[in-house]
């Protein structure tokens, strides 16, 4: 039988309601997909973040789940279990800062448990980080003082949970969610030139730029179709590392409120419309200017 994820919520004696146990493992159950989509979704793979019920299993109350896309498993595992690990260190969200410094931290767990090149680095979206973290720590609330949670990775039915992760019980999200989060949202659409960093012609429709004028870098979607077969069927020379490609882009500027003092501009949901033209170099980087 295949590994699965586990997440085992071993309950008090004390508490008499089989209602109130399947209730705290549904949400640590609910928390880990959190988790895991944002995981994903900062990786523009949201659309793998889907699960399945493996089983259920009594002693403690234990759901059994799997990733249905298998080869994001052990990605999520990791990500969740880097994550746990720095909650343990940084037991309390109080500021704005305090939780973009975990969304730092998620980012590059994910950038090392990716097993594929990273068009881009991994976009955190905070205010779902947030707002999980904070269900986290109202479930943690929920706990009589002689109950744990964990998370493991293994064969379902196993009695071994000598190799799982316990969850901290004494994480604390103190800031407020609402007040946290007063995001501003631009959407832009104009042409520019950009430098292209990954092989474009390999077959992927999702390019890495960096912006010739701003020096920002994002991944952007192509979205003209039919220039893209033409690209990546040979017809158009390839893109070298020093060319330009001249092209209409979309997407949205996100200015996220860090504190009444910092924000962070974010792109997102990038997408080329249209590629103008390719500029080649063939000399000295000045002469295309």
């Amino acid at each position: 039988m295949k590994n699965a994820i586990a997440i085992r919520f071993d309950y008090s004696n004390e508490r008499k309601s089989p209602e109130d146990v399947l209730l705290i493992l549904s949400d640590y159950v609910k928390f880990y997909k959190r988790i895991g989509i944002i995981s994903l979704s900062s990786i523009d793979e949201k659309e793998s973040a889907q699960f399945n019920l493996v089983s259920l299993q009594d002693g403690s109350a234990i759901a059994w789940i799997r990733c249905k896309i298998e080869k994001w498993e052990n990605f999520i595992f990791n990500s969740a279990e880097d994550l746990a690990d720095y909650l343990d260190d940084n037991p309390e969200i109080a500021h704005g800062e305090d939780l973009e410094a975990a969304s730092k931290f998620l980012s590059t767990s994910i950038s090392k448990n990716v097993e594929q090149q990273l068009l881009a680095e991994p976009y955190i979206d905070m205010e779902q980080l947030g707002k999980a973290l904070s269900d986290y720590s109202i479930l943690n609330a929920k706990l009589y003082t002689d109950e744990t949670a964990s998370i493991g990775i293994g064969q379902p039915g196993t009695s071994d949970f000598s190799n799982f992760k316990q969850l901290t019980k004494k994480f604390v999200f103190s800031a407020n969610i609402v007040d946290m989060f007063s995001n501003e949202v631009k959407h832009y659409k104009r042409g520019s030139k950009f430098y292209v960093h990954v092989p474009v012609n390999k077959g992927n429709n999702v390019w890495r730029l960096e912006e010739l004028s701003t020096e920002n870098h994002f991944a952007a979607r192509v979205i003209n179709s039919d220039w893209l077969e033409s690209y990546q069927s040979g017809f158009i020379d390839p893109i070298g590392p020093k060319d330009l490609i001249e092209a209409i882009i979309e997407y949205d500027e996100v200015v996220v409120k860090i504190s009444n003092k910092k924000s962070r501009k974010q792109i997102r949901n990038a997408r080329i419309l249209e590629v103008l033209d390719i500029i080649r170099n063939r000399g000295e980087q000045d002469e295309l200017f």
